[in-house]
């Protein structure tokens, strides 16, 4: 067969290149901030995207007493994901801390659970479970409970 012909009966690609395969596979979770810690931030809201401005403002103030800023995280809105498992979270965020703020092990379908302040550690993950943001706002002895946790999950 002439050159042109086979051209002709073969417009799309017969092989996918590696590189291409491996974009189309990474699953859809979308992050406020730019992960540069890999330090996971689960929350569950349904009145915002990520985060209500309120809430946004009260964890860039925990982030920066722990010395960190929200280019140091990832915050993931729960709400928005299709696929809740924690696996598809690791693979997009590669996390060595997770922190879920309103929700627990079951929610993300960890195989284990373990109560709010508790550091856990699973997989190479730090995981702590706290109440959400409001509720830990709102709270004064709740707040000292995370602020123990958190500086010895980040040696404050």
């Amino acid at each position: 067969m002439p050159y042109t012909v086979i051209t002709d009966l073969y417009t799309a690609p017969l092989i996918q290149l590696a590189e291409e395969a491996e974009s189309d596979s990474k699953p859809a979770v979308k992050f406020l901030g730019s992960n540069q810690k890999q330090i996971t931030i689960l929350v569950n809201i349904t009145e915002a995207p990520f985060l209500p401005d309120k809430s946004f403002n009260f964890l860039a103030g925990i982030l920066a007493a722990c010395k960190l800023t929200v280019a140091d995280v990832a915050v993931i809105n729960l709400n928005s994901l299709a696929d809740k498992r924690y696996q598809q979270i690791q693979a997009v965020t590669s996390p060595t801390v997770m922190l879920l703020f309103g929700l627990d092990g079951s929610d993300i379908h960890l195989p284990l659970q373990f109560p709010d302040f508790q550091v856990q550690r699973y997989g190479g993950i730090t995981y702590l479970a706290a109440p959400s943001l409001e509720i830990v706002e709102g709270d004064k002895a709740i707040k000292a409970k995370l602020w123990g946790c958190l500086k010895s999950v980040f040696q404050l």
